[in-house]
């Protein structure tokens, strides 16, 4: 395989990235308007803690139905499904004059981000060569830093600038999600979809539009055409040994996600910075938005190197960069200059990035056999979810009763969690196909060989063993 990207590849990958970038879009918005909604709704603190994890609950609703509907329906149609959804949650919350009109428009959004943040990157892990599938799945995770910073951005420029500017600032959710549904009228179906429900011939049909210069092409469609004896067992495949194990990994590579902390960053961030000596919410509003910006670059960093350094160095060096700048929050926050500990949350940010943040999507998008996948990748995502929903409503709490030091302490030691936890259990992925990463798992190799040449490791085996015989 040539291992280049075609501009059609790369504008599917793009469009299909706008889920990403609804999703980063609409999880963080919310943190630019709540003063002013609190002020106007007349809104207890409780009432707002409320709001904001209203859309995390209805991702933990839409997860589970992510992977039946998208093995179903398949992933194009349900990405246009959630566009439409994007648009009706989006319009009850800019609309909404009462507590529980505000909390039905977020619950409608929650689910349409919970599909969204794993059909995504399941589509565009199943359209990409694999040189290059690490690079075209994290263009939905830029999309999705993307979409954070433009919210941040958005809410600093017209935050106070008119009358109900928040109102407003909802309303410009609707310009992407409609931008999704027209854009995925005119993209194929994922191949590997089109396989399990129309046969070869309109996958082959469908990777001949998508990557039509590919001079390995026949060499890919052999191997999903092999894979018609592992899709005809995929009730039996996910009670298997090597699937629930990948699916551990897959799972608690969520949660380490998810225990770093940092949405508390994402969603109440203006209020940290606050905390941390910012004066005014303007202030508070642009370091924010510097933040968005920094997980933006850092984002694309990982997306133009990913299939350069390989997974396990970004999440081994991420994952200590973010462990070590937390400790340092914990350390210095209120006893050095605000711009300071926004420098430190900046390093943060970085390590996140370049570690669990971008590449949780690109491995469970992986590691799972093609017969499961949709279903498998619902499950570690959901699990994500919920360990979202514990961080951020626990989040307040902890930050008042035990305050900042400890509280940061508590996301930096689960930073080192994770450092350990990829060191021991993540496999090296980087330009293997999927179908090599499944035969290796249901030949019995370790989690961490996934990616390695079976054949070698078999003949390292055989060499050890005569070896030891001599």
């Amino acid at each position: 395989m040539d291992g280049n990207i075609s501009k059609y590849m790369l504008l599917v990958a793009m469009i299909a990235g706008l889920g990403g970038f609804l999703f980063g879009f609409d999880s963080s918005v919310i943190a630019d308007v709540q003063e002013q909604i609190i002020r106007q709704l007349s809104l207890s603190s409780w009432e707002w803690s409320l709001v904001v994890s209203f859309s995390l609950l209805g991702s933990i609703v839409g997860i589970p139905l992510s992977g039946y509907l998208a093995d179903q329906i398949s992933r194009k149609t349900l990405l246009k499904t959630v566009a439409l959804g994007f648009i009706l949650g989006t319009a009850c919350c800019a609309l909404a004059n009462t507590l529980n009109s505000l909390l039905a428009g977020r619950f409608i959004i929650g689910v349409c981000i919970g599909i969204a943040s794993y059909i995504a990157p399941l589509f565009i892990a199943e359209i990409s060569p694999p040189q290059k599938r690490g690079t075209l799945v994290l263009i939905n995770g830029l999309a999705l830093t993307f979409g954070q910073a433009i919210a941040y951005l958005i809410g600093y420029l017209l935050t106070d600038s008119v009358a109900a500017s928040w109102r407003l600032i909802l309303w410009t959710g609707v310009i992407p999600a409609i931008l999704l549904f027209v854009g995925m009228l005119f993209v194929p179906h994922s191949p590997r979809w089109l396989f399990r429900k129309k046969g070869l011939e309109k996958a082959i049909d469908a990777l001949k539009v998508i990557r039509p210069h590919d001079a390995d092409l026949r060499s890919e469609i052999m191997e999903i055409k092999m894979n018609i004896p592992a899709l005809a067992r995929s009730k039996s495949l996910l009670l298997s040994k090597p699937v629930f194990s990948v699916l551990t990994v897959g799972i608690l590579l969520g949660i380490f996600q998810q225990f770093s902390g940092i949405n508390v960053l994402m969603y109440y961030g203006p209020m940290i910075f606050q905390q941390a000596g910012f004066q005014s919410i303007q202030t508070a509003l642009l370091a924010t938005f510097m933040i968005g910006v920094v997980n933006f670059l850092f984002t694309a960093f990982t997306l133009l190197f990913v299939d350069r350094f390989g997974r396990r160095f970004l999440l081994l060096n991420g994952t200590m960069l973010a462990s070590l700048s937390l400790f340092a929050i914990a350390l210095f926050f209120n006893r050095m200059p605000p711009s300071l500990i926004l420098l430190f949350f900046c390093f943060y940010v970085m390590g996140y990035c370049i570690s669990v943040g971008s590449l949780f999507w690109v491995i469970i998008s992986e590691i799972f056999p093609q017969a499961v996948r949709g279903f498998a990748m619902s499950i570690a995502t959901l699990i994500q979810w919920l360990a979202n929903f514990l961080v951020s409503i626990s989040f307040m709490t902890f930050f008042t009763q035990t305050g900042p030091g400890l509280t940061f302490s508590m996301y930096g030691g689960f930073c080192l969690l994770a450092f350990f936890f990829s060191y021991y259990f993540i496999p090296e992925t980087t330009g293997v196909s999927l179908e090599k990463i499944e035969e290796n798992l249901l030949s019995g190799n370790k989690i961490r060989n996934l990616g390695k040449d079976t054949d070698s490791l078999s003949k390292q085996k055989n060499k050890l063993a005569l070896n030891w015989e001599i």
